[in-house]
């Protein structure tokens, strides 16, 4: 299935995924509440390819591109560029030109919010972003007034900001991965990652993640799947025993400015 396939199909099954996974009780809604943040934003280009005009319905080729990642899914409806500000170096308030979910709009995805506009340069960099409006998450839950001053550079690479565990059989992930997994863990980075240049993910990659386990042991993924231009990639593992951290050496995955990640590690949220 081509990346562009994969978009629209995504596109279509939205308010099914608000049926599948944003209904819960009291309890759960009162948790999710407490958690919900800014995980990162990426200032991860300051000059968007041409391609990138399909995830916006305007022109952006040329403008800075960041990823803005939450702890909660977002609700498609509610992402607008005015609901956001970016604060610049000389402390002017920027209103994006597009803001979109896209490209990561599978179901288990919906949290990072791609921002688009002229943000600052590798010399002057952004200072912080702020959901200025209604923004809310796929529980109805305000995320109006949530502001993030720790911006990542442009020369700097992509780190891991979230990874949580999934049977493998959680909705969006049947026939991901090869039929020996037992479960699936699916890392956010703080931005798109690739291999070097674009380049599909491979061995180098998967060889390059470690999972450490509940019962101590560390293992390899016995695959990489959801292998598309955003920043999520499912890790795929043949034991059953949970995991609980990942860790990736360095040089690896690279955003689209070929900036390539630091060595990085995360603690795995369940599914």
């Amino acid at each position: 299935m081509t990346f562009f396939t994969k978009l629209i199909s995504a596109l279509t099954i939205m308010p099914t995924v608000c049926l599948l996974l944003a209904c819960s009780d009291n309890n759960d809604l009162a948790l999710e509440e407490a958690q919900s943040k800014i995980l990162s934003a990426y200032h991860g280009l300051d000059a968007l390819p041409a391609g990138a005009g399909v995830l916006c319905p305007i022109a952006v080729e040329g403008e800075d591109g960041m990823p803005v990642v939450f702890s909660v899914q977002i609700d498609l409806n509610s992402v607008m560029a005015d609901v956001f500000q970016v604060e610049t170096a000389s402390g002017e308030m920027v209103t994006p030109i597009c803001a979109t979910l896209a490209p990561a709009i599978e179901i288990l995805e919906q949290r990072t919010v791609l921002l688009v506009g002229s943000f600052g340069t590798r010399n002057a960099p952004p200072l912080a972003v702020e959901v200025v409006g209604a923004l809310e998450d796929i529980n109805g839950q305000s995320l109006q007034g949530e502001r993030f001053t720790n911006i990542t550079p442009l020369e700097a690479g992509p780190s891991l900001v979230l990874a949580e565990r999934f049977e493998v059989d959680a909705p969006g992930l049947v026939g991901d991965c090869p039929t020996a997994t037992q479960q699936v863990l699916q890392i956010t980075w703080e931005g798109g990652v690739s291999g070097p240049m674009g380049s599909r993910l491979g061995e180098p990659q998967r060889l390059g993640i470690s999972v450490r386990l509940q019962d101590g042991q560390t293992v390899t993924p016995i695959a990489l799947a959801d292998d598309d231009p955003d920043n999520h990639v499912l890790v795929c593992l043949d034991v059953a025993t949970a995991a609980v951290s990942v860790a990736v050496a360095p040089g690896l995955f690279h955003d689209p400015g070929d900036d390539s990640n630091p060595d990085t590690r995360i603690d795995v949220n369940p599914g």
